[in-house]
C-alpha cells in the first residue's frame, strides 16, 4: 500500500546550525516541520523544503534549561512546546513575520496573481513560503523530571518521572484541579469494574502517551513494562472519572503509536516486535489484534539485529505504520500486519551481508510522516564502528519518498480493477499500451462511449496480467504549484481517464490523448475542495466537494468531453460534508458527517451542444447506532451481494442494489434489504419505493480492502458475485456464493455463502475477477556502489507482481467436502492459457504440506485433490509435472494417491500424451530398475516416431544409448546423473542436451527453425566439421563415460546400439516402402549420428527401390504441398495437331477445359527464357503460394540454396558427375521427337509450359533439392529420378542419368527407372498433360536408359567399367563408350559432347569416395 522509490533524499543542514539533530516534529497540516537539536530550534517547510526560521537558545538558556529533547505542536500551528533535559518545558510563538517583504513571504511565485489572505494558517494555504519568526513566551518547570507529554484539546498533558499526569495550559499555567496519580487510577482487564485495581507498587510511571480523540482516551506504556489504555466517563476527562485497561499478556512494551481512523493501539516492545490491540466494544477490553514481527524464514537472524522498538508513526490516512529498532533499521507494514518494506536487507537474496550490514548501522533517532504520506523524515545517525566508544559527532537528516495506492483515501469501485498508484507529483498506472482496442476510434475522438464498460474486455485484462511496465503520467507543474499535494485520484473502468484532486480544484488527464486539462477560470479551482473523494460515471468525473463561495457542500460531476468549467457542470447540494463516495451501475451512494447514506439515481442526458446528468434522491439511511464515529468508516460499497444467494427472477444485468457494506474500521458491516415484511403493492402511477435496509451484520474483521464488481458474466456468477477481502497479515478472503444444483433440492442447513481464507505471497491491490489473477506491487532494491556510500541504502524500484487464487478456492472448498461447487468454478476457468498451472500448483502444495508433516494426518486432502484433477484432460500432465519439481522422497507418498507411473505411462502412451509420458520416463528411471526404463522407453520411442516426433525420438535414443546394460537388473539411484543431464530438475518438458548451434545435422532443410549452420560443400571441409562435432558433442552431451573393462562390456554395449539401430531402421524403412519421403528426412535430420546415406545405400535394392513410379510421383506431390504442373489450352492445341491419334482424344481434354479458365487468372510470369539466356526452370509458377516473408528461409537457418540455372548447379551436389558427358548422339534421336520440333522448337514448349507452371513453397523446394542430393550420392536413382521429374529440373535428370552410365549402377535399377519413366508417361498422357512438355524434354535420356538396358545384360553388367584405373594412372584423356549429354547456353536442345576430361574423371572417382560419409 506504501511503497518507498529512488534514494533517500539528505537534506543539507545550513553550516551555522549544529549538525547534531535530535527530534523532528510536524504540525496538524504536516506544512512545517520543528526540527530540535541541542541549542536550536528550526522551522522547515515541506514543499519545497527548505528552512524558513532558525531560533539559536543562548548558551546561559541552555545551561539554565538545558538541551533540547523533544516538542509538542499546538493543534492551530500558533505555538510549539519544547521540553528540555532538565525538565523545563519552553513555550515558543509561532507567527507571521509582519516586517517581510513580498507580502509576508519568505519566497513567493511571482506569476501568482493572488493576494494573501490575513493570518498563518491563511499563509499556509497559499503556494508562497510564508516568513515566519519564532519567539519564547514563557516556559514551566516539572521539578521531577518529564517523562512525555500529549496535547489535549488546549492543553498539555505531561507525564512526570514522580508518577504524576498534570494539565498545562499553553500559556504555562498548571491546571491543578485535573492533575491525578497514577496510584489512584483504577486498572482493570476490561470497563465491568469486577476486578478494578490501584498500582501499589512504588516508582511506577507512564514512559510514553499518545492521546486519540476517537477512542476517547491515550494508550500508555508503564516503567514496569506493561501497557494500558487510559480513559474516562466524562468528556473533560476529570481525575474521578478517570480508569484504566490492561493490555493482557504484554510485559515487555516500549512504545506506543494509536490509529485514530482503525482504533487501534501499537505497542511497541523489547523484543523487536510490537503487538497491536484494538478495543471490544461490548466489554472496553484490549484484544490481541495482530503481531508486527519480522518473520525469521525471510530473515534469519532479525531476533539478533533489530533490538528494541524506539519509534513508531502511522501514516497520515492510518493506513500503514513506520518502525524503526534500536540497533537500526526501518520497516513499514500495513494497518492490520502485512510488512509492505524492511530495510534489514533483501528477503530474496539480492543484497548480500556485507550491504545489509551497513544499513543495520543507520541509527534512526526520530521520525515523522509528511503530507498525505508522500515522505517519511528521518534523523538517522551515520554508520559508525559498532565497537566504538567515541559519541556521535553529528547525524542526518534524510528523507525517503513513498507512492500509495489509490485506495487508502478513495476507495471507490472504479479504481478496483486497475494497479493505480499515486505519488507526490506523479501517477502510476499498470495498463497496457491499447488497452482497450475495441473502443480506439471513440477514445482517439476524445468522446467516450456511453457504455459503462467497454467490449473486449477479456482482451484488456489478458493486457493487464502480462503487462510489467509501469506508465508514469506526471502531474502538471501549473496545479501542483498551488494545490500541492495530491489527495485524491481516480481512474476510469477502461483505465484510460485519470483524475486528481490536491489541495483545491481538480484535473484530469486522457491517456489516449496525452493531455491534461485544468480549470480554465483560477477562481473557480480555488472555490471547490474535494473533501470525499471523486469517482467517474461513465464519461463524466463526480466529485464530492465543499464550495467557499457559497459555504455548501456538494456533488458535481463534471462532463470529460467539455472544457473544465463550472459551466457545464451539473450541482446538487447535499446536507452535510461528504466522507466517501461510490457508484454502483446508475446509482451514486454517499456517506455524510452526520452519519446518513443517502442513494441517488444517475442518469445522463444526452443534450445538446454538451451531455448532462440528472441526480434524483432514492433514499437515506441513518446509521449512527451501529459505528462508533463516522471518520471510522473506511469505505463504503452499493452492490447487489446478498447473505443468500440463491437464483432470483432478475438476470444478473437488472438486479437491484441489495446491500449496503461498510468497511468499519476494519470490520465489515453489510446493510440488506428487508425483504421479512409484508410487500405492499405499489399503485399505478404511484412512485417505487425502494425497501428499507436491515441492521447490520458483521461479515469479516481486520479488512484492509474490498473488491467486488458490477459486472455478470452468466458462466462464471461463481466468481463474478464474490466478494474478495484484503486482511494483512491473515492473507485474503473470498465471500463465495455456494449456488444450490437444480437437480439435487438444497439442503436447508448448507449456508448460501461462505468466506474461505488464504495467504498470498503479494500485497493485493486489484482484482481481475473473469482472469482469477491478483495485482499488486512490492519495491525491489538495487545497489549502486558509488552512491551507496553516501546513505548506506540501496535504490528502491516499484514492481509489479501477480499471483493466481484459484487453486486457493479449490483447495479451501474440497477441504470443507465442496468438491461439487469446486468443480464448477474449475470448469468455468478451463480456457485460461494457465489454467493446468493452477492444478499443479493445488496438487504441489498439497503434497508438500502432507508428505512432509511430522504429525499423522487423520483425513489428507490429498486424494480428494488427486480425484479432482482427474476430471480434466490434464491430469497426467499435471500429475508428472507435480512430481518433478517435488523431491524423489515424496513421490511415494504422490504415487499411493496418483496411481503406480507405469499406469500412468501406459495411459499416456494410449491417449498419446508423448511428452507427457516422457516425463515418466524419468520418473520411472528413479524409481524403476533400468531395465524397467528401457523398456517403456523403447515402447515410448515407437510411439514417437510413429506420431513424428522427432525430438522426443532423438532425446530417446541418446537416453537409451546412456543406460548400461550391465546396471540393468540393479535398483535404480534416487536421482542419476543422466536424468540430471537429459531434464531439467522442474517445469515443463525441454529438449533435452540440445546439440550445439553450429552442429552439422542442423543443416537439414528438415531441421527445428531454432538450429543453425554453415552447409559444406567439399569434402575437406565436411571432414573438418565432422571432426569438430565429433569434439563438441562430447562436451555438451556431461555424460559420464564408462571405462572399458572387457570384451564383455564391450560386446553387451555393442548389442545395445545394434538393438536401437534396429528400431530406427525399421522405421525408416516403413517411410521410404511406403513413399514417404518427407518424414523420412524429417526422421534423419532430428536424429544425431544417424547415418542416413549409408543406410541408404544399404537399402536402395531392398525398400529403396520404387514398384509403383506413379503413386511415388504422387505422394511426392502431396508431402511437400506441390502442384501439378499444368498445360495452357494453346499448346494442348498444337500437341493435339502434332501428336498421334490416340493423344487426341482422352479424358484428359475435359480435365483442361474445365481448369483452363481458373489456371490464367492465377498465373504470374515471373521468368522468361530467351535464346541467349538458359531457361531457368525453378522460378515462376503462383507467386501467392510463395511466401512473401523472407524470414521464412532466413530466420536463423541456413538452407541450401535451389538451384536456378546450370552454372550453380555444377556446384552444389557433392557427387560432382559432369554435365557435359553422355552416352548418345545425334544419331539417336526418334522420328517421333523429329515431327515434335517441326512443329514447335523444344525451347518454345518448354518456356510456354514454364511460364504456366505451378511452383510449390519455397521451404518445400529446399527440401527436394536436399533430397535429390542425398538420393544421389547413395545410389538411390529411381528417388533421384523421380524427385527430378516433381522439380521439372532437366538438368537434375541429366545427372541422374549419368550417375547411372557412369557408376556400377545395377542393372535392375536401370530397368525400374526407364519402366517407371514408361508409367509417368502412359499417366501424364492421361491425368497430367502439364508433364508431357517436360517429359519430352527428357525423352533422350529416357532413351539413354534404354540403351543402357538392352546393350548390357545382367551377365555382364557387373564386368563392364567405364572409367579403368590405368587410364586414371596415365593423366592422359581416355576414351569412353559413351559421350555425355548437355543443355548448351545457346540453345535447348541435345547435342554431343566430346569425351571426358581428367579432371572430370577424378570427379567420378572422387565422388565414389565421398558417398561413404554420411550426410546429417
Amino acid at each position: 500500500m506504501y511503497f518507498p522509490v529512488g534514494w533517500p533524499k539528505q537534506i543539507g543542514i545550513p553550516s551555522q546550525i549544529s549538525t547534531l539533530q535530535e527530534y523532528v516534529v510536524a504540525n496538524r497540516d504536516r506544512a512545517i516541520f520543528a526540527i530540535l537539536t541541542a541549542e536550536t530550534v528550526s522551522l522547515w517547510y515541506s514543499r519545497p523544503c527548505l528552512q524558513i526560521t532558525c531560533l539559536e537558545r543562548s548558551a546561559n538558556s541552555v545551561s539554565q534549561f538545558g538541551s533540547n529533547q523533544k516538542a509538542q505542536w499546538k493543534p492551530d500551528s500558533t505555538m510549539l512546546a519544547v521540553v528540555t533535559t532538565k525538565g523545563y518545558i519552553i513555550f515558543f510563538k509561532v507567527e507571521i513575520d509582519a516586517n517581510a517583504p513580498n507580502n509576508q513571504c519568505l519566497y513567493a511565485q511571482k506569476e501568482d496573481r493572488r493576494v494573501i489572505r490575513e493570518g498563518f494558517n491563511a499563509s499556509m494555504d497559499s503556494e508562497s513560503v510564508p516568513a515566519v519568526k519564532l519567539s519564547q513566551m514563557s516556559y514551566i518547570q516539572i521539578p521531577s523530571g518529564l517523562s512525555s507529554l500529549v496535547c489535549i484539546r488546549d492543553e498539555l498533558m505531561v507525564a512526570t518521572i514522580s508518577g504524576s499526569l498534570q494539565r498545562i495550559r499553553w500559556d504555562g499555567y498548571v491546571n491543578g484541579d485535573m492533575a491525578l496519580s497514577i496510584n489512584s487510577i483504577p486498572f482493570s482487564v476490561d470497563l465491568q469494574h469486577t476486578r478494578a485495581l490501584q498500582l501499589d507498587v512504588p516508582g511506577i510511571y507512564f514512559t510514553h502517551i499518545e492521546y486519540s480523540p476517537l477512542l476517547g482516551g491515550f494508550a500508555a506504556v508503564l516503567s514496569n513494562g506493561k501497557a494500558a489504555f487510559i480513559t474516562s466517563q466524562s468528556v473533560k476527562f476529570e481525575p474521578k472519572h478517570i480508569e484504566g485497561v490492561w493490555a493482557q499478556d504484554l510485559n515487555d512494551a516500549a512504545y506506543v503509536a494509536v490509529n485514530h481512523r482503525y482504533r487501534l493501539m501499537a505497542f511497541g516492545c523489547s523484543s523487536g516486535s510490537a503487538v497491536v490491540y484494538n478495543i471490544d466494544e461490548m466489554t472496553g477490553a484490549l484484544q490481541v489484534s495482530h503481531r508486527l514481527a519480522v518473520s525469521s524464514k525471510d530473515y534469519p537472524d532479525a531476533s539478533q539485529v533489530t533490538g528494541c522498538i524506539t519509534c513508531m508513526r502511522w501514516t497520515p490516512d492510518g493506513c500503514a505504520i513506520a518502525v524503526t529498532w534500536s540497533k537500526g533499521g526501518y520497516s513499514i507494514w500495513s494497518v492490520f500486519g502485512a510488512l509492505l518494506v524492511c530495510s534489514l536487507g533483501d528477503p530474496h537474496g539480492s543484497i548480500d551481508h556485507e550491504i545489509s550490514a551497513k544499513q543495520k548501522k543507520l541509527l534512526i533517532k526520530s521520525m515523522e510522516w509528511g503530507a498525505e504520506g508522500y515522505h517519511l523524515w528521518l534523523i538517522a545517525e551515520d554508520a559508525t564502528n559498532e565497537q566504538s566508544t567515541q559519541p556521535v559527532q553529528h547525524t542526518k537528516l534524510l528523507q525517503i519518498e513513498f507512492v500509495k495506492s489509490a485506495l487508502t483515501v478513495n476507495p471507490c469501485m472504479s479504481n478496483h480493477e486497475h494497479l493505480f498508484l499515486q505519488g507526490q507529483d506523479k501517477l502510476y498506472i499498470n495498463t497496457g499500451d491499447t488497452i482497450v482496442k475495441s473502443t480506439g476510434d471513440n477514445l482517439a475522438e476524445g468522446v467516450s462511449p456511453t457504455q459503462e464498460e467497454p467490449p473486449s474486455r477479456g482482451d484488456r485484462q489478458s493486457v493487464l496480467i502480462g503487462n510489467k511496465q509501469w506508465q508514469i503520467v506526471p502531474v502538471p507543474l501549473t496545479y501542483l504549484a498551488s494545490n500541492w499535494p495530491i489527495r485524491y485520484t481516480a481512474i476510469d473502468r477502461t483505465g484510460q481517464c485519470l483524475a486528481v484532486a490536491g489541495k483545491m480544484g481538480v484535473a484530469h488527464y486522457a491517456l489516449f490523448s496525452k493531455k491534461w486539462k485544468l480549470f480554465g477560470n483560477e477562481t473557480q479551482e480555488r472555490d471547490v475542495v474535494v473533501s470525499g473523494g471523486l469517482t467517474w460515471w461513465r464519461d463524466f468525473l463526480c466529485l464530492a466537494c465543499y464550495n467557499l463561495l457559497d459555504q455548501r457542500d456538494e456533488i458535481r460531476f463534471y462532463p470529460r468531453g467539455t472544457k473544465l468549467d463550472n459551466t457545464f457542470s451539473c450541482v446538487t447540494k447535499v446536507p452535510s460534508q461528504v466522507l466517501l463516495l461510490n457508484t454502483f451501475r446508475d446509482m451514486l451512494i454517499i456517506l455524510c458527517a452526520d452519519c446518513h447514506i443517502m442513494l441517488y439515481s444517475i442518469e445522463r442526458k444526452a443534450s445538446q451542444p454538451t451531455p448532462t446528468v440528472e441526480m434524483s434522491k432514492i433514499q437515506e439511511v441513518a446509521i449512527g447506532n451501529f459505528i462508533p464515529h463516522p471518520a471510522a468508516v473506511v469505505a463504503i460499497t452499493l452492490t447487489s451481494l446478498r447473505t443468500e444467494s440463491a437464483p432470483s427472477r432478475h438476470t444478473p444485468e437488472t438486479k437491484e442494489a441489495e446491500s449496503i457494506i461498510l468497511n468499519v474500521a476494519g470490520k465489515l458491516l453489510m446493510f440488506q434489504r428487508d425483504r421479512s415484511g409484508h410487500q405492499i403493492l405499489q399503485r399505478e402511477g404511484v412512485k417505487h419505493r425502494p425497501l428499507p435496509f436491515c441492521a447490520p451484520v458483521m461479515v469479516a474483521s481486520t479488512v484492509e480492502n474490498m473488491w467486488s464488481t458490477s459486472r455478470s458474466i452468466a458462466n462464471k456468477s461463481h466468481l463474478m458475485e464474490a466478494m474478495w477481502l484484503g486482511c494483512g497479515a491473515q492473507g485474503m478472503k473470498v465471500w463465495l456464493p455456494l449456488f444450490p444444483r437444480t437437480e439435487i433440492k438444497a439442503h436447508g442447513f448448507l449456508s448460501k455463502r461462505i468466506m474461505l481464507p488464504f495467504h498470498v505471497d503479494i500485497y493485493p491491490l486489484a482484482v481481475l475477477f473473469e482472469n482469477v489473477v491478483i495485482l499488486g506491487a512490492a519495491h525491489d532494491m538495487t545497489l549502486y556502489q558509488k552512491t551507496a556510500a553516501r546513505c548506506n541504502q540501496p535504490y528502491l524500484t516499484l514492481e509489479r507482481t501477480s499471483h493466481i487464487y484459484l487453486h486457493h478456492v479449490i483447495r479451501q472448498l474440497l477441504r470443507r467436502n465442496l468438491g461439487v461447487h469446486a468443480l464448477e468454478i474449475a470448469s468455468c476457468c478451463t480456457e485460461l492459457p494457465y489454467f493446468p498451472h493452477v492444478l499443479e500448483l493445488l496438487l504441489h502444495e498439497v503434497l508438500e504440506e502432507e508428505a512432509t508433516s511430522k504429525d499423522p494426518i487423520p483425513d489428507p486432502l490429498l486424494p480428494r485433490v488427486v480425484a479432482f484433477i482427474q476430471e480434466f484432460p490434464e491430469y497426467l500432465q499435471t500429475v508428472v509435472h507435480c512430481a518433478r519439481k517435488t523431491e524423489v522422497a515424496l513421490w511415494h507418498y504422490l504415487f499411493t494417491y496418483a496411481g503406480s507411473p507405469k499406469d500412468l505411462f501406459e495411459e499416456c502412451l494410449t491417449t498419446g500424451q508423448l511428452d507427457t509420458a516422457a516425463s515418466y520416463l524419468i520418473i520411472l528411471q528413479n524409481l524403476e530398475k533400468p531395465l524397467v526404463s528401457r523398456q517403456h522407453a523403447t515402447l515410448l520411442l515407437d510411439s514417437a516416431l510413429d506420431s513424428h516426433k522427432w525430438e522426443l525420438a532423438r532425446d530417446l535414443v541418446r537416453f537409451l544409448k546412456t543406460i548400461d546394460p550391465n546396471e540393468a537388473a540393479e535398483s535404480p539411484p534416487l536421482m542419476s546423473p543422466i536424468t540430471r543431464a537429459i531434464y531439467s530438475p522442474g517445469g515443463y518438458i525441454t529438449p533435452p542436451i540440445s546439440p550445439p548451434v553450429d552442429e552439422d545435422m542442423s543443416a537439414f532443410p528438415f531441421a527445428s527453425q531454432s538450429r543453425k549452420r554453415a552447409v559444406s560443400v567439399t569434402k575437406n571441409d565436411y571432414m573438418k566439421d565432422k571432426k569438430d562435432k565429433k569434439t563438441s558433442r562430447s562436451d555438451i552431451l556431461n555424460i559420464p563415460k564408462r571405462p572399458s573393462s572387457g570384451s564383455k562390456e564391450d560386446t553387451s554395449q555393442n548389442a545395445e546400439e545394434f538393438f536401437i539401430d534396429m528400431i530406427l531402421h525399421r522405421h525408416a524403412r516403413k517411410q521410404l516402402s511406403s513413399h514417404n519421403l518427407r518424414d523420412l528426412g524429417c526422421f534423419a535430420a532430428n536424429l544425431e549420428d544417424y547415418q542416413f546415406v549409408a543406410w541408404l545405400k544399404k537399402e536402395k535394392l531392398r525398400a529403396g527401390k520404387v514398384e509403383d513410379f506413379v503413386d511415388a510421383l504422387k505422394s511426392l506431390h502431396r508431402d511437400f504441398n506441390w502442384p501439378f504442373p499444368i498445360l495452357s489450352y494453346d499448346i494442348f492445341c498444337q500437341i493435339n495437331k502434332t501428336s498421334p491419334v490416340g493423344m487426341k482424344s482422352g479424358p484428359s481434354s475435359n480435365l483442361l477445359d474445365d481448369d483452363i479458365s481458373s489456371i490464367m487468372s492465377d498465373l504470374e510470369v515471373v521468368t522468361v527464357a530467351t535464346p541467349g539466356r538458359p531457361l531457368t526452370l525453378s522460378t515462376g509458377g503462383f507467386r501467392q503460394r510463395v511466401p512473401s516473408d523472407p524470414n521464412l528461409v532466413n530466420s536463423g537457418e541456413v538452407y541450401l540454396k535451389p538451384q536456378i540455372s546450370r552454372d550453380d548447379l555444377s556446384h552444389t551436389s557433392l557427387t560432382e558427375v559432369s554435365e557435359q558427358s553422355s552416352t548418345l548422339g545425334d544419331s539417336d534421336m526418334t522420328p517421333e521427337q523429329g515431327d515434335w520440333l517441326d512443329v514447335i522448337s523444344l525451347n518454345e514448349l518448354e518456356q510456354r509450359s514454364q511460364q504456366l507452371a505451378n511452383k510449390g513453397p519455397q521451404q518445400s523446394e529446399v527440401e527436394l533439392r536436399y533430397l535429390l542430393q542425398v538420393m544421389l550420392e547413395a545410389g538411390c536413382l529411381e528417388w533421384s529420378l523421380l524427385i527430378s521429374l516433381v522439380l521439372r529440373d532437366a538438368m537434375a535428370v541429366v545427372r541422374t542419368v549419368n550417375t547411372a552410365s557412369l557408376t556400377e549402377t545395377p542393372l535392375e535399377i536401370i530397368a525400374r527407372m526407364r519402366e517407371g519413366l514408361s508409367f509417368i508417361e502412359l499417366w501424364a498422357d492421361t491425368e497430367c498433360l502439364g508433364y508431357k512438355p517436360f517429359l519430352q524434354a527428357i525423352k533422350v535420356q529416357s532413351q539413354q536408359l534404354a540403351k543402357l538396358v538392352e546393350t548390357n545384360p545382367p551377365s555382364k553388367f557387373n564386368s563392364t567399367k567405364r572409367l579403368s584405373i590405368s587410364s586414371q594412372e596415365s593423366g592422359s584423356n581416355t576414351d569412353i563408350d559413351a559421350s555425355s549429354l548437355r543443355l548448351s547456353d545457346s540453345q535447348s536442345s541435345l547435342t554431343p559432347v566430346k569425351n571426358l576430361t581428367q579432371n572430370e574423371i577424378e570427379d567420378v572417382t572422387l565422388m565414389e569416395e565421398e558417398s561413404q560419409c554420411a550426410v546429417s
